[in-house]
């Protein structure tokens, strides 16, 4: 093989690096997810048999706008899967990024209407779900957080985990659940150093002087008291982060390490169609609990039925199924 060859492919398996840690670190938390027996039983969760209705002017109509819109997005999202070919699912991973977000937060916007916390800010939205995150109200497969200081990250409910390995890499296969959790740590760890970047980018760009050097000049180098100053304001870094980083990467030049990447799409777009669905059961029977059995069939049978029925029509049936007696309204 030619020198110049080599390089070119040299080249091209570097930028594939990026894609096949996201690769594993989704297969991750699918499996995560997946391996939970009990992850369909709400009922173990003491906020779950405690959840009311908290906002008394709630519009009903605003509630069926957004699952409607968390649905249309989802049915999108998962049309990818229905395509037998990986250079479509290739693709295709620029608008499955942010839809696969977007679905899961409209869900979760709908759920924080009925307990008047609802916020059209992003970052706030997500910080409110880190708090209930924190609270334990949300069932185990989706508790997993980071938190902490720089260089002093604390990873919680993360049951098998032991702290990450002195020789863990990202690209190593996953055969087990303490594989898996130590991806999920791993990424938790990236995408709370990345919240950090950019809010000290923001800061830069807003002249902070308490980042100011002896020359009145933003400095360049930080040390751990400056980074801790940027760390206090950063909340539980959780599983939507990791979904909000997936959305902010669906730009072009973000895109093009999974266009040179050599992974399985069609697996890694069900993995990502698995964790989308947990979220979505968890903040629909959430709501379902909130505003009764009635009125939640009202939103979901309003909704053209072939559009969903293998995804929230299916749910629902998980959510009688295993929690019989606790959709009617409280």
């Amino acid at each position: 093989m030619k020198p110049r060859i080599i390089k070119s492919f040299d080249e091209q398996a570097k930028k594939a690096i990026p894609s096949k840690v996201f690769f594993n670190h989704f297969s991750a938390i699918a499996m995560h997810i997946n391996q939970s027996k009990n992850r369909f039983d709400l009922k173990s969760n003491d906020y779950f048999n405690r959840l009311k209705l908290k906002n008394r002017t709630l519009d009903l109509n605003l509630v069926k706008k957004l699952l409607w819109n968390s649905w249309s997005t989802e049915y999108a999202f998962k049309m990818t899967g229905e395509v037998d070919n990986d250079d479509y699912y290739k693709f295709a991973l620029h608008w499955n990024f942010p839809q696969a977000y977007y679905t899961v937060y409209l869900g979760m916007t709908a759920f924080h209407e009925t307990q008047n916390i609802a916020s059209d800010q992003h970052e706030k939205s997500i910080k409110i779900f880190g708090n209930s995150v924190k609270d334990k109200h949300y069932p185990l497969p989706i508790s997993f957080s980071c938190s902490g200081l720089h260089e002093e990250f604390e990873y919680k409910r993360l049951i098998k985990f032991n702290g990450i390995p002195d020789n863990f890499n990202g690209l190593s296969s996953i055969n087990c659940i303490e594989d898996a959790q130590n991806q999920i740590a791993s990424f938790l760890k990236s995408t709370r150093k990345k919240n950090a970047e950019v809010k000290r980018e923001k800061l830069e760009n807003a002249k902070d002087p308490r980042f100011f050097n002896n020359s009145g000049k933003f400095r360049k180098t930080f040390n751990k008291s400056h980074w801790d100053l940027i760390y206090t304001t950063i909340p539980e870094t959780t599983i939507l982060n990791m979904l909000y980083r997936l959305r902010i990467k669906a730009n072009y030049h973000d895109i093009e390490s999974f266009i040179n990447a050599d992974i399985n799409f069609n697996r890694f777009h069900q993995y990502l169609s698995d964790i989308v669905s947990y979220l979505n059961f968890v903040h629909e029977s959430y709501i379902c609990k909130v505003i009764g059995k009635v009125e939640y069939e009202k939103v979901l049978n309003g909704f053209p039925k072939h559009l969903n029925e293998s995804t929230a029509n299916k749910r629902y049936e998980l959510f009688e199924k295993h929690n019989p007696k606790t959709s009617s309204k409280s």
